[in-house]
């Protein structure tokens, strides 16, 4: 339901799970800066109801960010190679939570939540390169069409 609603905004089927990406992990990104720079300021109910909040929202965010990535490995990596593929990024995937436990060991709460903040808005950066990829692509299909 999503995605329909953001190729009709986008005016792209085929672009439409690499915007609905972006844009989820965008939102995550502004929702990890939430405690990042309220944790620095004083302690209240009400930054705590903010900050609860806000990670509810980057809860929801890798909920609606599943389907799309179902979407996304199934046009990109191919069915004969996806096991092989995805088990390969597992060791730098677990070795990323590990560092990112740690890191909440000898850091201060606010600069890791900073840091994942810009890890998101990275990736999200890196997400929307893939949307003009996404519109070649449909273009060159379009003219082998024709």
């Amino acid at each position: 339901p999503i995605q329909s609603l953001v190729s009709s905004a986008v005016g792209s089927q085929s672009a439409a799970p690499e915007v609905c990406a972006s844009l989820i992990y965008a939102l995550a990104a502004a929702c990890m800066a939430v405690p990042a720079f309220s944790l620095g300021g004083s302690s209240s109910s009400d930054i705590f109801q903010l900050i609860l909040v806000s990670f509810m929202i980057v809860e929801c965010c890798v909920g609606l960010f599943m389907p799309v990535a179902g979407t996304l490995r199934s046009k990109y990596v191919p069915d004969a190679l996806q096991g092989s593929i995805l088990n390969i990024f597992r060791l730098p995937l677990n070795a990323v939570v590990v560092s990112g436990t740690y890191a909440t060991d000898v850091m201060e709460f606010s600069l890791v939540y900073k840091l994942v903040s810009a890890l998101f808005l990275s990736a999200a950066f890196i997400q929307a390169t893939m949307i003009g990829s996404a519109n070649k692509s449909t273009q060159k299909q379009d003219t082998k069409a024709d």
